[in-house]
Order: structure tokens, then sequence, then C-alpha cells
């Protein structure tokens, strides 16, 4: 190949491997913007695939850039040709050794980006590969491919589970983390006794996993914890909501006893919906901290589906792009400082604290709701409801994964579901849990149940 042939497809392939990078990483962002919904990344996911298959039409001359890639390209250059790697069987040959060693050798930052490819990476026998670097020695290692693994939600729950018993706790935690994306129910009597019982590796983020799992071990324990007389992390109040039933209002209030407490709570009342706490949110719309207000006026729109929203706007800098800082936590390799942008001022539509209006609102409404009824959106509360609020183009990224949380936890069915997914993935899975609500709705009819019963 003559000189200026090689250096045109260079730059070619280069350029390719570049986009892939800036792709992903906006993908990799997304949750935290709220210009866009989840299904307006289809295009980008469109324009990603385009440049996959051009990396893929290029054969072992694509895959020879990669490899040069890996060791010269930028961050950027670095994680397109990774994904490239973790996606497309070149020539027919399974062609992997190049990207594990780039990644069992990787320095941390580095670490963390070719995580992002195998994340997303979609050769048939990745996960295969994934599973045998379970054994390496570095505990990082084995810690981020557990993550991997369990995000990915299509390995074998029976491989990842011995790494419960690993003797660095963020294997450990990750391999808890991992089972429980994968619905790998097994795991929960070994879970309860080190979580629950012994308590020899506990925190609060330790017991969500295990509820996710249907323990009524863990759900009597948050119950507990909202009852206690002492201070406790403000994640209990929300579990109970998620998993608890309408004699749990109490305890919830409970909590609002404790220092730094009351958001936690609010967002938990709007979660259970109980006509019951419309009292106490309507109590925070006086509050003076706009975090209580903002949780108050969002739980009563969860309740109600009245849909009081006001427009507000502020200030922020402006920046042209996405770093990859903004995955890694560490600055990219240039040694340009990065500049400030242009201020710009941001509109966003939140849900009213106007108290007023929520008082004329309820005067006006309230005699079409039951007491005794769970509510969500104004409407009787149903696992249907959730997956509405899932699947619905404008639902915030936080607010699909505690709807996705809570149909499992409720439910007791795992299909597993992530929603930074790519998006045809996504849509694949709220198919399978559309036809199991066809299936099953019949039964479903207890607003409370936990675990499927």
């Amino acid at each position: 190949m003559f000189t200026t042939e090689k250096q045109f497809l260079r730059e070619l392939y280069f350029e390719h491997m570049q986009t892939l990078g800036e792709l992903l990483i906006a993908n990799e962002t997304k949750k935290d913007n709220l210009d866009l919904s989840w299904f307006d990344y289809l295009d980008d996911e469109s324009r990603l695939e385009a440049h996959l298959d051009a990396m893929r039409i290029g054969g072992m001359v694509a895959f020879d850039f990669c490899c040069d890639a890996l060791e010269t390209g930028d961050e950027d250059e670095l994680l397109g040709a990774a994904y490239c790697l973790s996606s497309i069987d070149f020539n027919g040959i399974n062609l992997f050794a190049q990207i594990i060693d780039a990644f069992l050798d990787a320095e941390d930052d580095v670490l963390l980006l070719i995580s992002v490819a195998l994340k997303h990476g979609h050769h048939a026998k990745l996960g295969e590969k994934l599973l045998r670097l379970l054994k390496q020695e570095n505990p990082l290692i084995r810690a981020i491919t557990t993550e991997i693994l369990g995000y990915r939600g299509d390995a074998d729950p029976h491989r990842i589970w011995p790494l419960f018993h690993d003797k660095d706790e963020n294997v450990k935690v990750a391999a808890m983390v991992a089972v429980m994306r994968l619905g790998f129910k097994e795991a929960v009597p070994a879970m309860e006794q080190t979580v629950l019982e012994n308590k020899s590796m506990f925190n609060e983020h330790c017991v969500f996993p295990l509820l996710m799992l249907g323990s009524q071990k863990a759900l009597k324990f948050s119950r507990l914890a909202c009852q206690s007389a002492d201070y406790i992390k403000p994640q209990y109040p929300i579990y109970l909501a998620l998993g608890g039933n309408e004699s749990d209002l109490a305890p919830i209030v409970n909590c609002l006893k404790f220092e730094g407490m009351n958001p936690a709570v609010l967002e938990a009342l709007g979660i259970l919906g109980s006509l019951k706490g419309v009292k106490t949110l309507m109590q925070f719309l006086d509050s003076e901290d706009d975090e209580e207000k903002l949780a108050a006026a969002k739980s009563l729109n969860q309740i109600s589906g009245a849909q009081l929203y006001e427009n507000v706007e502020f200030i922020e800098n402006e920046e042209d792009d996405i770093m990859v800082e903004d995955i890694t936590g560490k600055p990219a390799a240039s040694n340009e400082d990065k500049q400030a942008g242009d201020e710009r001022i941001i509109k966003v539509k939140q849900d009213s604290s106007d108290k007023q209006r929520w008082i004329d609102w309820w005067q006006q409404n309230q005699a079409r709701f039951d007491a005794s009824v769970r509510y969500r959106h104004g409407k009787p509360y149903s696992f249907f409801l959730c997956l509405q609020e899932i699947a619905h183009p404008e639902t915030k990224y936080e607010d699909r994964q505690r709807a996705y949380h809570e149909l499992v936890m409720r439910s007791g069915q795992h299909i597993p579901f992530e929603p930074d997914w790519f998006v045809e993935k996504q849509i694949a899975a709220l198919k399978e849990w559309q036809q199991w609500w066809m299936e099953n709705k019949t039964r479903l009819t207890n607003p409370w149940m936990f675990d499927g019963a």
C-alpha cells in the first residue's frame, strides 16, 4: 500500500472511530440532558451503527487501524476503536485479544473508557470473554467486569455469584448488584445473612439489591429503620415506599423528625400514592427550602395527575462539547485549559410549587378521589402505569429508573432493563414487559403486592 493511500485510509478510519467515541460519550451522559427524551437518541444510534458498518466493511485494514488507535489515538478514537473491536467479527475471525489486553493493561481513566465500549459491544462471543475475566488477579478488573456483565443483562448469574465471596469488598458489592439486575433470587438467603443478620458487609445500598430480589426481611428492615428513634439514611423511606403498603405512611412521615430527610420523605409520599399524604405535601409548599418545595410539588403531581407546572429561567455557562472527563472523572490528555463558555438562559418546565394553585385544584377535583385507593398520576395504581411511565418519551431518566425498580419489586418479575441502554435494546425489553403484563394482568390487581404476592 502506497504511503499516501495508507495515510488517506488512516485519516478515514480514525475519523470514523473519533465519531463513534463522541457518540458513545454522548450516550453515557444523556441522562443529564433535560432537553431530549430517551427516544430522541435513536438518530444518534443510527449514526453510530452507520460508522460501525463502515469499519466492518473495512475488514482487516480497519482492524489494524483499530489496534493502532488503542495505543496512539486520543480518547474519542480509543473509545471508538474499543467499541469496534467489541462489536465486529472482522472477516469472520474472532479477534478479541487486542481489546482484552488493552482493558487489562489500561490505567484507571482509560479502563473506564474501554468499559463503556464493553458495556455496549454486541459481538456474539463478548459475554463469554468477559466472564473469563472474573478470575483476574486485579480486583478492579473483577469489579468493573462484574458491573459490565450485570449492566448488559445477558450473563449467566451462576457464574457471577461466586464473586459475592470475593475478598475485595468492591467486588462483593458489584456481584450483589449484578445478580440483582439479572434477577438471581437464589442469592437471597446468603445476602440476607451477610447484610441483614451478620452485618459483615452492611450499608444502606446493600439493602436495595435484596429488595429488588423480593426479600421480605429487607422490607421489614427498611420499615423498622423508618420507625427508629435513631437517625437513618434518606434511602430508607424511599425503599419503604417502593415496596411497602398503605400502613407504611406513618413510618415514612416519622422520618421527617430527622435533619436533612425532608426531600426524601416527600419523594416517598409521592411514590406511596396515598391521599393521606397530601396534607403533608401541601404544608411543604410553604417551605423556604426550594428542594423541599419542588419535591412536594412533584409528589402532588405524581399522585393527582393534575399536571400543574411552571416555567422558570436560570443562567448557566454554555459548554460546546461533552468532554471525556464527564465519564472518567479525570482531565483529558490535552494540556489546554478548558475555557469558560458564554452565558445562556435556560428555560425549564418544573412542577408548580404555587400553593394557591394547588388549593384551588384540590377544591375542584378532590370529590373524584377515593381515600382508600392508591393513586399514580390521577389513576388507581397499576403495573401498567409503571410501564407507561417507563415508555413515555418525556419521562426523565431518574423517574424511568424508579418506575422500573418499582415494577420489579412489586411484581417479582425480572426482565433486565436499563434506562440508558441503546434505544432499540430498551424497546425490545419493554415489549417483553408488555407481553408479560398482557399474560398476567388478571392476577395483578393488588396495588400493594410485594414480590408478586
